[in-house]
């Protein structure tokens, strides 16, 4: 049984609870939720797979990535060069730097086409091994940013 202390004390805390409910939903910060942010997140929290067409003309879809996928996506990202995908194939005076930098935009996008074995395998240590040549014929410029661009969308990160 409530004592008319506790009964009032409720009621003051369950009305204080409403009010700050109240507040934060219409708080003008809180709304600040882009269309692209809500897809993205909704694309991610039921993992839908995008679509893209190569060079082939065939469709293939890209998955979001897997946790361990998403932490070298995260790490190769800082690496390969997104908006002009150009300039990683540019040649500087270290050779090993420029060959790095060309295997870590291919395994990014290994990680798009990671369910097509004609286009990626895994060694037995569980390593991505890219068809380069099949990459090379099918695969343009523009269609690989997208690509990169839908990796990055489908796992939620920000360039």
């Amino acid at each position: 049984m409530e004592t008319e202390q506790e009964k009032s004390e409720r009621e003051l805390a369950e009305k204080l609870n409403e009010e700050a409910a109240k507040r934060i939903k219409d708080d003008p910060e809180n709304k600040r939720v882009t269309p692209e942010e809500v897809e993205a997140a909704e694309r991610a929290f039921f993992e839908d797979d995008e679509i893209i067409t190569l060079r082939d003309r065939r469709k293939y879809r890209i998955p979001p990535c897997n946790l361990k996928d998403a932490r070298r996506l995260m790490k190769l990202l800082k690496t390969v060069n997104i908006d002009a995908i150009i300039l990683n194939f540019i040649p500087t005076e270290n050779d090993e730097l420029d060959e790095k930098r060309q295997q870590d935009l291919f395994d990014v996008l290994a990680m798009a086409f990671k369910n097509y074995p004609h286009i990626v395998t895994k060694d037995e240590h569980g390593e991505y091994i890219i068809n380069r040549e099949y990459l090379d014929e099918y695969l343009d410029l523009n269609t690989a940013r997208k690509v990169i661009d839908m990796l990055i969308g489908l796992n939620g990160l920000k360039k």
